[in-house]
């Protein structure tokens, strides 16, 4: 490769990374306990612990990392691993060339050692065990070996592990092994009342409606919790209510972003939560 070759591929690779630094919004509510969520992550990264959050869906795990990734420019990597993962898509293959050789290209999880993005395992405990068990390797000793290359890939120095998954108590779950979680440095993550208020006021609702709303939400959460329903009443299930009540009312529009993703023997409860409330709204 001449000069000019690598000067343009390293500004390429510049562009890639720079296009792969989180964008955040501006509405995000920075309250007391979210602000200090995000400096637990930042100085845990700083020690170059990976750091895996523990908390109930919705409740703003993944968004703290991004708003923490934004705000020191670092490209991310966010990988759902509840999905139809392979092996090849996360550690790499071998792939053939235009010439018919072959060449090794990377997958997910390398490419973030190697280039020294934020690797972000979302749900990680839905990985596979020898993908799991991959990872006790990087966390140790600060390199990867890919098997199908025969290489040793040593990791960036800028780059930093960060995983996610919902309490074991969620359905079709399964809990991380002891191992891996003895490596990582764990913070749990609760609903942050203050950012429910803060999405709320958007429908400039009297005060003891938006109390009894609240109440409402408070109520449904403990469901989940009890094992009543399987979906929660996340931030973000929050803020498409807020979003969609202007356009349906606020009983369709819990229906749209709540109700219809519940199982249909679970409805029934959760209407009868919402009926109520609504039926007090009305007076």
């Amino acid at each position: 490769m001449t000069d000019a070759e690598a000067g343009c591929a390293r500004t390429t690779m510049s562009s890639v990374m720079e296009r792969s630094i989180p964008r955040i919004k501006d509405d995000i509510a920075y309250t007391r306990s979210f602000k200090e969520l995000i400096r637990t992550i930042d100085l845990i990264q700083q020690s170059r612990l990976p750091v895996l959050l523990i908390g109930e869906a919705g409740s703003g795990k993944n968004q703290a990392i991004f708003c923490l990734a934004s705000s020191l420019r670092r490209p991310v990597i966010r990988i759902n691993c509840s999905g139809d993962l392979r092996t090849s898509s996360l550690l790499g293959r071998m792939s053939p060339t235009e010439d018919g050789h072959f060449r090794w290209q990377d997958g997910m999880i390398t490419q973030a050692i190697r280039d020294g993005y934020w690797l972000v395992l979302d749900e990680i405990n839905a990985l596979e065990a020898d993908i799991l068990f991959s990872l006790h390797g990087l966390i140790d000793e600060g390199r990867i070996s890919v098997a199908n290359n025969s290489e040793i890939i040593d990791a960036h120095p800028d780059f930093r592990l960060f995983a996610t998954m919902n309490p074991s108590r969620y359905f079709a779950t399964k809990p991380l092994n002891q191992a891996l979680m003895d490596r990582m440095a764990v913070v749990e993550v609760e609903f942050d009342p203050e950012i429910d208020a803060h999405m709320l006021r958007r429908l400039s609702l009297p005060p003891d409606d938006e109390a009894g709303f609240l109440k409402l939400v408070d109520s449904i959460r403990s469901a989940c919790k009890e094992g009543q329903i399987s979906q929660n009443f996340g931030h973000r299930t929050m803020d498409n209510v807020t979003k969609l009540a202007p356009l349906f009312g606020l009983d369709r529009a819990l229906d749209i972003a709540f109700t219809s993703k519940l199982e249909e023997v679970e409805r029934a409860a959760v209407k009868t939560m919402i009926y109520d409330f609504m039926r007090k709204l009305a007076r």
